[in-house]
């Protein structure tokens, strides 16, 4: 309160009493002004904070708009993603199944070639011989071992590939729940209502939570993306392998069976031409040997016959020789004696030596029929081991590839190629 001048008299000066109320009205005129100023400053302050919070709520349902439209895109991309992950992974489990089979086949075969191989090993000793179909069913042998080693890898290829594939389509599938939660979380977000209430101080997050930029939260997405594109790629082509391997082992696989066939029928045929001039040999040499005995016979008969005439001309000779000493003389007697007893010895040596000569002959057919009869014997043998190597073979093989159904087929699955477009369009939008 101001301090007031009074007289003696004890009032207010009226100069005083003036200027008070003068005072007074200057000071309300300046609080006035200061109201007004306030209440005008009020006005802007109001309508910028209408404005701002209509911006910011704008800004704000935009970004949150925006933040949907991706995360449904990204979660478009992973599903799509993940569905071709699965189609993937059915055609690498029917193509493993379908490998296991044919490696089945193949390892049948395998143990029929050995088969075949023991079963020809039992030929006679005469037969073993390094032919055509030996040399044929080896090289079969190695052929069909490396066919089941090629097998082997590739499985172990399609498992590795299988393996992969169900981690990245767990990697996509944990992203995309993510991404579903978190999508959620914005819609939520965005349908959020204004309420009453005092004004709070905003909790900060956790110092331990990570917080990711929009370009790497994108590009993580993308990049697993890319690679779920990039494994089914490999296994197209992985399957492209299994396929072509299957093509090549079967043409060459109908290639040796044809080979080998071929030249079991050619041994067979070799050998059924070779035991047949056997036993005509065989038969010749029978042929020789009764008439060998029948000449031998004669021989015997011949000599036979000879021996008597030539006894008595040695005992008449020899009977002669008993004569006195005056009588001993050359006469024509002992020179007819003489000359019968020399032809007829001659006769009888030259029979005799035909007659060994026969006898060696005889032996020498003899030993020669026991050889064509064994070898007739071991040809037998020998071609009804071959007869029934040539009826071992399994079925032959077709040419022609049998992957061909929908779940080994190597053509993308329906609608994935413009999958895999409306995918990198969303990607480029994204970017």
């Amino acid at each position: 309160m101001e301090e007031r001048t009074l007289d003696g008299s004890g009032f207010r000066l009226p100069k005083d009493w003036g200027n008070e109320t003068m005072k007074q009205i200057g000071r309300a005129n300046v609080s006035i002004d200061d109201s007004d100023k306030t209440r005008n400053i009020s006005c802007v302050s109001m309508d910028t904070g209408v404005k701002t919070t209509v911006d910011n709520d704008n800004r704000v349902d935009q970004a949150l708009r925006s933040k949907i439209n991706q995360s449904t895109k990204l979660k478009s991309i992973l599903e799509s993603s993940i569905d071709h992950t699965n189609i993937e992974l059915q055609k690498m489990n029917a193509i493993k199944k379908h490998l296991e089979f044919e490696k089945n086949i193949n390892l049948k075969h395998w143990n029929v070639n050995t088969d075949r191989r023991g079963h020809r090993s039992q030929r006679p000793p005469r037969e073993l011989v390094h032919d055509v179909p030996h040399k044929e069913l080896k090289k079969q042998s190695e052929l069909l071992k490396e066919t089941q080693e090629r097998y082997d890898a590739r499985i172990s290829d399609v498992d590795r590939n299988i393996i992969k594939l169900k981690s990245i389509r767990g990697h996509l599938a944990a992203d995309r729940e993510d991404k579903r939660s978190a999508l959620d979380l914005d819609k939520t977000c965005k349908d959020l209502c204004a309420v009453d209430g005092t004004m709070v101080s905003l909790n900060m997050l956790p110092k331990n939570k990570s917080v990711g930029e929009p370009y790497a939260w994108r590009k993580s997405t993308m990049v697993a993306a890319e690679e779920a594109q990039t494994a089914h790629r490999q296994a197209q082509a992985l399957r492209r392998n299994c396929f072509h391997l299957e093509h090549r082992r079967k043409i060459m696989e109908k290639e040796q069976h044809d080979i080998l066939q071929r030249s079991l029928s050619s041994r067979v045929d070799q050998i059924t031409k070779l035991k047949d001039n056997l036993t005509a040999q065989h038969a010749h040499v029978e042929d020789e040997i009764s008439k060998a005995y029948k000449i031998k016979r004669k021989l015997e008969d011949a000599i036979a016959e000879k021996m008597p005439p030539l006894n008595l001309a040695k005992q008449r000779y020899h009977t002669r020789n008993k004569r006195p000493d005056r009588e001993s003389v050359h006469d024509e007697v002992e020179h007819a004696l003489l000359m019968q007893y020399n032809e007829l010895k001659k006769c009888v040596e030259d029979l005799q030596s035909k007659h060994h000569a026969v006898c060696s002959h005889v032996a020498q057919l003899e030993k020669t029929r026991a050889d064509l009869k064994m070898n007739i014997a071991d040809k037998t043998r020998n071609l009804k081991l071959d007869l029934t190597c040539l009826g071992m073979a399994p079925t032959r093989p077709a040419t022609g590839a049998s992957l061909n159904s929908d779940a080994l087929s190597l053509r993308p699955a329906t609608g994935s190629t413009l999958g895999n477009f409306n995918m990198r369009q969303s990607m480029s939008a994204l970017e």
